[in-house]
């Protein structure tokens, strides 16, 4: 999980840069059975072409050797293996990630017994 917050906040750094507003925030709220973590900065938001596209492996908007377009889809899976999601918040007046997680997990492995 600190792998994804961190690729969530470079990338919110990164975005608000050359911002004449440059602010980051985290936000948490509890969502009765999940928890909700976000991470907002002061830009516009995604535009409507590439919000699909963006947690797609190997996607990018930065600059060419500025990054490899792999960052959100590795914390889409990370997020994924612990049974949450990730998703842009198309309604936020700022570019807005928000990642929700069970609260409670389930063991993958059966429990082994013999008889």
């Amino acid at each position: 999980m600190a792998q994804v917050l961190l690729n969530l906040l470079t990338n919110a750094f990164d975005a608000v840069e050359k911002l004449e507003e440059k602010w980051v925030r985290i936000e948490a709220r509890d969502g009765g059975e999940t928890v909700e973590f976000a991470v907002v900065d002061s830009g516009a938001g995604l535009p409507e072409g590439i919000r699909d596209k963006v947690l797609q492996p190997f996607f990018t908007t930065k600059a060419v050797g500025k990054g490899t377009g792999l960052g959100l889809s590795i914390a889409t899976g990370i997020i994924e293996s612990h049974h949450g999601t990730l998703d842009v918040d198309t309604e936020a007046p700022n570019t807005r990630f928000v990642i929700r997680l069970p609260k409670r997990q389930h063991l993958s492995c059966a429990r082994r017994t013999t008889h």
